[in-house]
């Protein structure tokens, strides 16, 4: 451990929270807040504990209570509690820190990117920019690069990279007997106009979208989604932007006039698993797509596990307990009964029916305005809105038939909730 004078600034990320995680944020974190103090955001640090002072004054280590804590000899007194004391080096980090005035890191992750110098390399291995940071290194460490790999080694890896697949005899071919500069360039060029390459890099998002064919749970049953399969390897071989790509999956039915394709995109939030087991609770099921939803969506589109939040506070991250709550409030609107059928599904007019559709359309273009003629197309679509009959809560004569469907006898009645 270095040791740091009181001059020297102390770093929070790499000095200070490595012991904070380490020794002080199983009794004074998310969970748990022995004493009414937590060490995972600033403002709780600093704030007043069950004694009504605050632990860390900043500034004033010798008025900090935590400091104290960290020397007293009393047992009983002394933290971490019933652990082995900190080390010196360790103590006199938090001291330094706290008489720097306490302040706070942001995690590394969502500090801006910085723009780096690029080192002055006058070797003659560097091609570009990256190169010349890696040989920097290199060198540094006393290393040299190794000799540049021949051209079928080459073949073999870009197009195991990029398509998954051995590239193809013609491919292969045109790389090898390519003498010019650009060989490389155009092997690159070919293999990311394969259809191969939208299909390897679908597989990748298709298991950060959770992609199944079948429901999940005890019966595991068929779900016909391979649409929106196809949908992304058309995404990634069509090149689209990456901010249509992510727009159109998460809502893409609440663009204008959406199309088809819009439509099935958003099969990214329908892949939760459902549950046709007899006799379960359609609430419990619904919040469970409901928060499964809000999982997805921070790991796939944020690259952040944020299901950890549902109980506690992130130790790492920047995302409070109430954070989890107030981001699944976004999606607790959404129909998720635990049926047979999967609703809403988007309607496909075929022949002849396509045409007469087309037609309606217009008719509706001419006759019906603004969003009454949206809600209609709409409806023609999806069959939405619609109210389910499992949401019945009055029976005569009727009654739910394993919680998924509304049976009526003669004279039957049921409400349906508004």
């Amino acid at each position: 451990m270095v040791l740091f004078s009181s001059e020297k600034k102390v770093d929070f990320n790499a000095d200070v929270k490595p012991i904070l995680n380490k020794k002080c944020i199983s009794c004074h974190g998310g969970v748990k807040q022995s004493g009414g103090f937590s060490v995972l955001f600033r403002e709780e640090a600093l704030a007043k504990t069950e004694s009504g002072k605050p632990a860390i004054v900043p500034g004033k280590p010798d008025e900090s209570e935590f400091i104290r804590r960290l020397t007293v000899n009393d047992p009983e007194e002394r933290m971490p509690y019933k652990h082995d004391a900190l080390p010196d080096a360790e103590i006199k980090i938090l001291k330094n820190w706290v008489k720097q005035g306490a302040e706070w890191g942001k995690h590394w992750a969502y500090v801006p990117v910085q723009k780096e110098v690029v080192p002055d390399g006058n070797d003659e291995w560097s091609r570009n920019d990256i190169d010349h940071f890696i040989y920097d290194k290199l060198d540094a460490s006393g290393l040299s690069p190794s000799i540049e790999a021949d051209k079928p080694t080459l073949l073999r890896r870009l197009s195991l990279d990029l398509t998954g697949l051995p590239a193809s005899e013609t491919v292969s071919k045109k790389f090898l007997s390519d003498p010019s500069d650009k060989a490389y360039e155009n092997l690159v060029d070919a293999l990311l106009a394969s259809p191969a390459y939208g299909e390897r890099w679908t597989s990748l998002w298709l298991d950060l979208a959770r992609y199944a064919d079948t429901k999940g749970y005890e019966k595991d049953a068929h779900r016909s989604i391979w649409r929106y399969r196809d949908w992304l390897i058309n995404a990634f071989n069509s090149d689209q932007p990456y901010d249509a790509f992510l727009i159109e999956q998460i809502a893409g039915d609440l663009l204008p006039n959406p199309t088809d394709a819009q439509y099935i995109a958003t099969a990214f939030q329908r892949n939760t698993l459902t549950n046709d087991e007899g006799g379960t609770d359609n609430e419990e099921y619904r919040t469970a797509a409901v928060m499964d939803r809000v999982n997805t969506t921070w790991e796939a589109l944020m690259g952040t596990t944020f299901a950890c939040v549902q109980c506690h506070s992130h130790p790492y991250d920047p995302f409070k307990h109430e954070d989890y709550y107030r981001f699944m409030a976004f999606f607790n609107n959404t129909r998720d009964e635990d049926t047979f059928e999967d609703f809403p599904l988007l309607r496909e007019y075929k022949n002849g029916d396509s045409l007469k559709f087309e037609k309606l359309k217009a008719w509706l273009s001419q006759n019906v305005k603004g969003s009454e003629k949206e809600s209609i197309i709409r409806f023609l679509k999806t069959g939405q809105p619609v109210i389910n009959s499992v949401t019945t809560d009055a029976f005569t004569n009727s009654a739910l038939a394993d919680t998924k469907w509304l049976s009526l006898r003669n004279n039957g009645s049921s409400r349906l909730k508004k």
